[in-house]
């Protein structure tokens, strides 16, 4: 019977702590200086559990000097429930002086109606957008095909409106718009729904995206949609995709913005 007492104790410990998060991202927003014009960011992927890697990967990250912030691109977890978020995500990045801002992903709906647990912990809309110096960030829910509704599109082309005077735009979203790997039978990408892709892919290109960040796909890509440059980069910590390939590897991204304006993206491989 005690241990029961204790067992459960820890459940509504842990559920507590999940649910006192509030807004996530806006409490992360809050801490990030928006004045800087050259600063340095990391961009990671699919750090989800149950077997993650994140926790062997997150010390090289905190280990990098001036960053501003982390953004990670979604799969925090499996199974969308508020344990899990605890276990997984918060426990490691909670009470860091490093934000870090999230995306919505396909795997915070599951066992999780809408991703209601998600909503909760990490705030409402799942899009938004946040500027700093002359860089402005936009962030996407693709989460599933049907994320993207009307409201999001036109939340998406007055955003590009108001950021045309930005140097650079950076667009984070947790699925590609097409698999980076050819021919695959069950691509990890928007290719249930066309004409979205077809739509997102010219506003990017209309409204001159410097990068498009993605994950979904558990390993490393780069290349171009039409005229904008991404980068899928899925190994932040879940299992690889396409084992014995130049491409699965973990890993994160760090981007350095000089003084000049000059963008280097920099591929920092973990062996984890």
């Amino acid at each position: 019977m005690l241990k029961k007492i204790i067992r459960w104790a820890v459940l509504l410990w842990v559920l507590a702590a999940s649910l006192a998060e509030g807004a996530w991202n806006d409490d992360n927003l809050a801490r990030i200086p928006r004045d800087p014009e050259s600063f340095s960011f990391v961009v990671v992927g699919d750090t989800q559990g149950p077997n993650t890697k994140f926790p062997k990967i997150l010390p090289f990250i905190l280990r990098e000097e001036g960053l501003l912030f982390v953004f990670d691109l979604g799969d925090l977890v499996n199974y969308a429930t508020p344990q899990e978020y605890e276990s997984t995500f918060f426990r490691h990045v909670r009470g860091l002086d490093l934000p870090f801002l999230t995306c919505a992903s396909n795997h915070d709906h599951f066992k999780s109606k809408n991703a209601a647990t998600y909503t909760r912990l990490f705030g409402a809309p799942h899009y938004y957008a946040f500027a700093i110096g002359s860089t402005a960030f936009i962030v996407l829910d693709n989460a599933l095909d049907a994320s993207l509704t009307e409201d999001q599109f036109s939340w998406l082309e007055e955003t590009f409106e108001n950021a045309r005077h930005f140097k650079r735009r950076f667009l984070m979203m947790h699925r590609p718009l097409r698999d980076p790997r050819p021919n695959r039978k069950n691509p990890h990408d928007m290719s249930g729904r066309p004409k979205d892709v077809e739509r997102l892919g010219e506003f990017f290109d209309r409204y001159g995206v410097t990068m498009v960040f993605t994950g979904h796909v558990h390993s490393f890509y780069t290349g171009k949609w039409g005229a904008t440059p991404y980068i899928v980069t899925g190994g932040g910590g879940g299992n690889l995709y396409d084992k014995g390939t130049p491409a699965s590897f973990h890993h994160y991204v760090r981007v350095d913005i000089a003084p000049d304006g000059k963008v280097v993206y920099k591929v920092m491989k973990v062996n984890v």
